[in-house]
């Protein structure tokens, strides 16, 4: 309850626009559309936490006040199908199921995900996260990225990672825990209850898009 009641304390603070970015992960037809490699894991919780809209939310409050888009994906090749051997069980799952299958209707974005001159495409990560395996480090501190507002699938897997990691390298932390979903609601619970301690907020889709809103917009100068 301490803990919950300092963070309470920090969410009334203005964001400073000009060093917050949001970062959504892995927003995929094979993570968000019917159809895709893992929708029979996944599908239920994507669909009760209805994360589509709300990555849409985030990304049209983004353009509005003027802060950057970024995209971590994922992406497999049919060469690394074929070679990889050192893989643990979440990769054997997705190798399996040729998930995130490089030039694939599953590998591409949800139609209504996709990037546009707001967005930022990071190097696809071959682990559960981008700052092990892609160039997330590097485009955030070119763009002097400070705070991150986090959201995207799934979420006790590569958003859990992703959150963990920007932590360990002193971004400050927001996670929308209705803005992601896990393979069934334990999944979804594990990853709410470890976002608490790894964020340095945890907030919805509502709470995060209203404090950007009232937040000093971003004036750009000739």
């Amino acid at each position: 309850m301490m803990l919950q009641s300092m963070k309470d304390e920090e969410k009334q603070k203005e964001l400073d626009l000009k060093s917050t970015a949001i970062l959504i992960i892995d927003p995929q037809n094979d993570f968000v559309s019917e159809g895709g490699a893992v929708w029979d894991l996944v599908g239920s919780e994507v669909q009760k936490y209805d994360v589509v809209e709300k990555l849409k939310q985030l990304r049209q409050t983004a353009k509005k006040v003027g802060i950057p888009v970024f995209y971590s994906p994922h992406t497999y090749t049919e060469n690394e199908y074929k070679t990889w051997k050192h893989l643990n069980f979440i990769d054997k799952v997705m190798f399996e199921r040729k998930m995130f299958n490089k030039g694939s209707w599953g590998e591409d974005w949800h139609s209504e995900l996709k990037p546009d001159e707001n967005t930022i495409v990071l190097s696809p990560h071959k682990g559960l996260s981008n700052f092990q395996t892609g160039d997330i480090n590097t485009q955030l501190r070119q763009r002097d990225v400070k705070t991150l507002i986090i959201a995207g699938m799934s979420a006790n897997l590569c958003v859990e990672s992703h959150v963990r990691d920007a932590a360990e390298h002193a971004f400050n932390v927001i996670t929308v825990k209705d803005a992601t979903a896990g393979a069934g609601e334990a999944a979804t619970q594990a990853a709410h209850t470890n976002f608490g301690f790894l964020s340095d907020e945890v907030v919805t889709t509502t709470e995060i898009v209203e404090r950007l809103l009232k937040s000093t917009p971003i004036v750009l100068t000739s």
